[in-house]
C-alpha cells in the first residue's frame, strides 16, 4: 500500500515537474523569440508533415496556418500576462495578436507602444506600429485616430512614397465610406498621384502598383460623383484607361472599364476624354518559343501595320467563339495592312490528358487546321508575355497601330466589345502608313 502511495506521489511529481519546465521554457522565451516561433510555424510544420509522406493540400495548408493562427493567440495570451513589459515587448505583442486576426487587441496595444515615446521620435519600430494603427483605424472608422496617427507618421522616420500611396488608399476609402468626400478626395488624388510614379523593379512590384491604381481611380470616380464633379470622374476613367494601353495591361484595362459600366457613365463619353496617345512608347516585344504558321517575326519589325494580338487558350470556349470573327476580319482587312497573330502558351495539357511539349506542338497544329485559322500562333513557354500585357483573362485582344503603340484593348466577347474593337481597328487602319 505504501508503495503504491509513493509510486502515485512520484507520478504526480512527474507529471507536475514536466508542466512546470514546460512553462518555464515558455517564460524564459524572449518577445521576439515567441513571434519568431509564429512566423516560422508554417514552414517548420510543413517540413515536419513532408517528412512523415503527408501530401500539403490545399486543405492541409488551410489547417496549418490556423493552427499558426492559434499558436499566435496562445502566444499572445501568455505574453501579456508578464508583468513589467518593456516597449519593445509590447511592440511584438501588438505584433502576436496581428498574427492571431485579433485586430482590436492589436490597435489598443500598437497605440500603447505608440504612447511611450514622443511625436519627434523617429525609429522604424514606432514607424511600423503607426501604420498599423491607420489601417486598423481606417476599417474601425476611428477616423480622427487615423488621421492623427498618419500626421505623425509623416513627421517620422523612415517614410517611402510606396507607404505613404498605400496609407493614402485606405484613408481616402475610409473618409469615402463616411460619406466625407472632400477629405476622401484629398487623399486619394495625392495617392493616386505618388503611385503613378512609383518603381516597378519587378513583375511583382507592377501588379501592386497596377491594383493601388486601380482601387484609387475607383474611389475617386465615385467620390467626384457625390460630390457633383462628374467631369473629374469621367477624366480619372479616361486617365486609367490611357494608362492601361501604356503599360500595357489588360487587367488595369478590365478594371477601369468595370468601373465605368457600374458608374453608369458610357464607354464612347470616355473615350472623348481620351488624351492623344501620339507620344505613347510602343508595346513591349513577345516572348515566345515556338511559331506556327507564321515566320518568327518580332513586334518592331512590323511597323507599318495594324496588329492585333488575340491572347486565348485551346480550353477556352468564348476564345474559340470569336474564331469566325477573327476569320473574317482576316479576311476583310489584310490588304489593308492589318494582320493577327494568335498569342498563347503551352498549358502541358488536353483537358484532363497531360502532353509533353511536343505532343502539344502537334496538337496545335491540328487545332489551327480544325478552326481554318488562316492567322500564325506565337505560342510561349510560361506567363513571360501575358505578364507583359497584364493578361490575366481569356479572350484578351490588344490592337497595335503603325507605330506598335496599344490603341485597344478587349477583354471577352461580348458584342458591345467586338463593335467597339471592330470600330477601332477601321480607325487605326485609315491612319498614316508609315511605311509608306
Amino acid at each position: 500500500m505504501k508503495k503504491n502511495i509513493s509510486s502515485l506521489l512520484f507520478l504526480t511529481f512527474v507529471i507536475l515537474y514536466a508542466a512546470f519546465s514546460v512553462a518555464a521554457q515558455t517564460e524564459n522565451k524572449t518577445s521576439a523569440d515567441l513571434y519568431k516561433e509564429v512566423q516560422n510555424y508554417p514552414r517548420t510544420r510543413m517540413t515536419e508533415l513532408r517528412s512523415k509522406g503527408v501530401i500539403i493540400t490545399r486543405d492541409k495548408s488551410e489547417d496549418v496556418m490556423k493552427e499558426k493562427r492559434s499558436l499566435a493567440e496562445k502566444s499572445a495570451k501568455e505574453l501579456a500576462g508578464r508583468s513589467g513589459l518593456m516597449p519593445n515587448d509590447i511592440f511584438y505583442l501588438g505584433l502576436l495578436y496581428e498574427e492571431a486576426e485579433d485586430e482590436k487587441n492589436a490597435m489598443e496595444v500598437f497605440q500603447k507602444y505608440i504612447a511611450n515615446f514622443s511625436s519627434e521620435t523617429k525609429n522604424a519600430a514606432l514607424q511600423s506600429a503607426r501604420q498599423r494603427v491607420i489601417i486598423f483605424a481606417s476599417k474601425n472608422k476611428d477616423l480622427e485616430i487615423m488621421e492623427k496617427t498618419y500626421l505623425d507618421w509623416e513627421q517620422g522616420e523612415p517614410v517611402t512614397e510606396t507607404q505613404r500611396a498605400s496609407l493614402q488608399d485606405y484613408m481616402a476609402l475610409a473618409f469615402y465610406k463616411d460619406k466625407e468626400y472632400e477629405k476622401s478626395i484629398k487623399y486619394g488624388e495625392g495617392a493616386l498621384r505618388l503611385t503613378e510614379k512609383l518603381p516597378e523593379k519587378d513583375w511583382g512590384e507592377r501588379k501592386g502598383k497596377e491594383k493601388l491604381y486601380g482601387n484609387l481611380v475607383e474611389i475617386l470616380t465615385y467620390a467626384y460623383k457625390k460630390n457633383d464633379r462628374k467631369e473629374d470622374a469621367i477624366k480619372i476613367l479616361a486617365e486609367g484607361r490611357a494608362l492601361s494601353f501604356t503599360i500595357p495591361s489588360a487587367e488595369l484595362y478590365r478594371r477601369v472599364m468595370q468601373i465605368v459600366s457600374a458608374s453608369g457613365i458610357s464607354e464612347k463619353k470616355l473615350m472623348e476624354k481620351v488624351e492623344s496617345i501620339s507620344t505613347s512608347e510602343p508595346a513591349p516585344e513577345l516572348e515566345i518559343t515556338e511559331w506556327l504558321g507564321q515566320n518568327p517575326v518580332k513586334l518592331e519589325n512590323l511597323r507599318g501595320k495594324v496588329v492585333l494580338l488575340d491572347f486565348w487558350a485551346t480550353w477556352c470556349g468564348p476564345c474559340i467563339s470569336t474564331f469566325p470573327r477573327l476569320r473574317s476580319w482576316h479576311k476583310k482587312y489584310t490588304d489593308d495592312g492589318f494582320m493577327i497573330i494568335g498569342v498563347t502558351r503551352y498549358w502541358g495539357r488536353e483537358g484532363s490528358k497531360s502532353l509533353t511539349p511536343l505532343q502539344e506542338y502537334e496538337f496545335l497544329g491540328t487545332f489551327k487546321e480544325k478552326h481554318k485559322l488562316p492567322y500564325g500562333f506565337a505560342v510561349s513557354d510560361g506567363d513571360k508575355t501575358l505578364n507583359k500585357f497584364g493578361v490575366g483573362a481569356y479572350p484578351t485582344t490588344v490592337l497595335l497601330d503603325r507605330k506598335g503603340v496599344v490603341r485597344y484593348i478587349g477583354i471577352g466577347a461580348g458584342t458591345e466589345e467586338v463593335e467597339n474593337l471592330e470600330d477601332m481597328i477601321k480607325k487605326v487602319i485609315k491612319e498614316e502608313n508609315l511605311a509608306n
